[in-house]
């Protein structure tokens, strides 16, 4: 039974190392002066920022040698593009811009998991085709996102440039970077953000065909949630200050005050 034992832990050890082995680290110089660009990534993509200098790149489950036949072959993608990482991934660097290609077909969907320095800006792109929802955590820096699908965001600082076609958006906010304009923008689906309750703001929101709710005071009314049967919004929080543009076509906004 012992003999077992050891077997079974070895075995797992012994996978962790393979899987461990996966991950792929680029360095940052100077995080907050960098940025970070991920194009048409299909599955589930998560980034969460830390304190750290290094971008690392970790595929949720192991990546499957190439078939017997491909042996002493390489995998040709489109633009000549090359797999540098063996994840099916693009890594290119120049000076303090990182970008990090999706290769596979859109058929292919992987799941990866991004640390970042938390300082660097992030700009991400993805088509239609490409199917995977966005989860964005504890970054200080600018975002700007261009996909088709939901967007989760928390503990994030700003600015937000976010665009979607069929997804909600959700964001919690942390302690908001104020110095340049907020957009939140979709189609189709839902938005509901949690800005700071002190956060000074000249916001405009706006829904063709959904309605918008809040516990802000935009009006010295009661403090239960408000709602406006759809049209548009604009007015100040505390005073005014930092341009927010919220919109959606077909979908509902809620806009919370948190901490």
């Amino acid at each position: 039974m012992r003999t077992r034992t050891i077997l079974i832990s070895a075995l797992i050890l012994l996978t962790g190392r393979i899987i461990n082995a996966q991950e792929y680290k680029i360095p940052v110089e100077n995080p907050k002066e960098a940025r970070l660009q991920l194009d048409s990534f299909s599955g589930k993509l998560t980034i969460e920022g830390y304190g750290g200098n290094d971008i690392v790149v970790t595929p949720a489950d192991p990546i499957e040698p190439p078939a017997e036949r491909a042996k002493g072959l390489k995998p040709v993608y489109p633009g000549g593009r090359t797999d540098n990482t063996g994840m099916g991934l693009s890594v290119q660097k120049d000076g303090n811009r990182v970008s990090i290609s999706y290769l596979l077909s859109y058929t292919q969907q992987r799941e990866f998991a991004l640390k970042v320095p938390e300082e660097i800006a992030l700009i991400i792109s993805s088509g239609c085709e490409n199917i995977g929802d966005l989860y964005i955590s504890k970054m200080k820096a600018e975002i700007e996102v261009q996909n088709c699908y939901s967007l989760n965001l928390q503990q994030v600082s700003g600015p937000l440039v976010l665009n979607t076609i069929s997804g909600d958006i959700n964001i919690t906010f942390g302690a908001m970077n104020t110095q340049k304009p907020f957009s939140i923008n979709n189609v189709t689906g839902e938005i509901d953000i949690t800005l700071p309750s002190n956060f000074a703001a000249d916001i405009e929101m706006e829904t063709m065909t959904g309605s918008m709710y809040s516990d802000f005071d935009f009006r010295n009314e009661d403090k239960d949630m408000m709602r406006d049967d759809g049209g548009r919004l604009t007015s100040r929080l505390n005073g005014g200050g930092t341009k927010l543009t919220i919109t959606s076509v077909s979908g509902n906004i809620y806009l919370r005050k948190g901490e």
